[in-house]
């Protein structure tokens, strides 16, 4: 697995849940590391923050309404922020990627039925079928911190967390090796690869063109046997699904 630094990916646009973490998670990588242009627009502020840098990589990052997956259906909101996007920043909404990064905390986001459901309706980036805009749901279990661990520590996937809080508190019992400020390409790599095992080891995936060419199948399968392990072990497997961002934008390959 490689990482292309010298990738070029246009316009993209996440739509995360959290006020904080995730937009310092993806400004780390994708403009501290990769050098990308990022907009931020943060729940509740009017003003947008701008880190120019590439101009032809440009990484919008915004929340939806409220931090609960449900907020993902809440179109016309959503279709103002893009609007504002293409008004104010010139930015090719229609022509982007779209990313969906939510948590699998079980006390945060709850409605597996929802989840299922989303799964199924937001599996490409650029479009999906009905005449549904694009948009990848990419889910972390069970929560964001598993992709920061899974740069840093060897086997994470086979660590087991029920709680987003309980991943802050092993982070920061692990401060001197897991830190956000340390990713760096060869972490990123590192990422893939912990999240790869898994999918390997539980015949999820073959190779990456598979993951990539319907993404909502292994999304789907993994959900289920994350709902097991919450089911049967009240927690789950570590794994964060953020690499597949990466993979679908030919970043690493």
């Amino acid at each position: 697995m490689k990482l292309n630094k010298n990738k070029r990916i246009g316009e993209v646009i996440f739509i995360v849940e959290g006020e904080k973490h995730e937009f310092n998670l993806i400004k780390r990588i994708f403009t501290d590391v990769l050098g990308y242009t990022q907009i931020q627009k943060r729940r509740g502020k009017a003003d947008y923050y701008i880190k120019n840098k590439d101009k032809y990589s440009k990484v919008a990052v915004i929340n939806t309404k409220t931090s609960n997956i449900a907020s993902i259906n809440e179109k016309e909101y959503l279709d103002n922020i893009f609007a504002e996007l293409i008004e104010i920043h010139k930015f090719n909404v229609n022509n982007a990627a779209i990313y969906y990064l939510f948590d699998r905390d079980p006390e945060s986001n709850v409605n597996a039925e929802l989840i299922l459901g989303l799964i199924h309706t937001l599996k490409n980036s650029r479009e999906n079928e009905n005449n549904i805009n694009g948009g990848m749901l990419i889910l972390s279990y069970p929560s964001i911190e598993s992709y920061e661990v899974s740069n840093f520590v060897d086997q994470s996937y086979k660590l087991c967390f029920r709680l987003g809080v309980e991943m802050k508190e092993y982070i920061n019992s692990n401060a001197k090796t897991i830190s956000m400020n340390k990713i760096n390409e060869e972490s990123i790599i590192h990422a893939v690869l912990e999240m790869k095992r898994l999918l390997e080891n539980n015949n999820f995936l073959n190779n990456i063109p598979d993951l990539l060419e319907d993404f909502s199948i292994v999304n789907e399968n993994v959900f289920k046997f994350e709902e097991k392990c919450l089911y049967e072990n009240n927690s789950f497997y570590l794994l964060s699904m953020l690499s597949c961002v990466l993979l679908d934008l030919g970043i690493l390959y």
